[in-house]
């Protein structure tokens, strides 16, 4: 009866408190946050997206500029990139 309908909202509470949490407290700390949108779609060295690379994929070639390497590390690179430009998410 009334205790169930209790239940989802404090639940519904807790879990907006969480996300507030994980929001803020990286913030608090210094942390950077970096748009991850296309880092392992887009070409490290000519910044080209490749629109139709599938998520199987793991290895693949430019289609603008030729470069061969493997998704994560061309990701990570990218992501990398954007750190160094000051492209983050949050600023403190």
């Amino acid at each position: 009866g009334g205790e169930q309908n209790m239940i989802f909202p404090l639940s519904r509470f807790i879990q907006r408190l969480k996300d507030k949490f994980q929001l803020y407290k990286p913030e608090a700390d210094g942390v950077q946050f970096i748009n991850a949108k296309n880092t392992s779609k887009t070409c490290h060295h000519c910044q080209h997206i490749n629109e139709d690379l599938d998520v199987k994929e793991r290895e693949w070639m430019c289609p603008k500029c030729g470069k061969i390497l493997d998704r994560d590390v061309n990701a990570a690179i990218n992501i990398l990139n954007r750190w160094c430009d000051g492209d983050s998410l949050v600023q403190t």
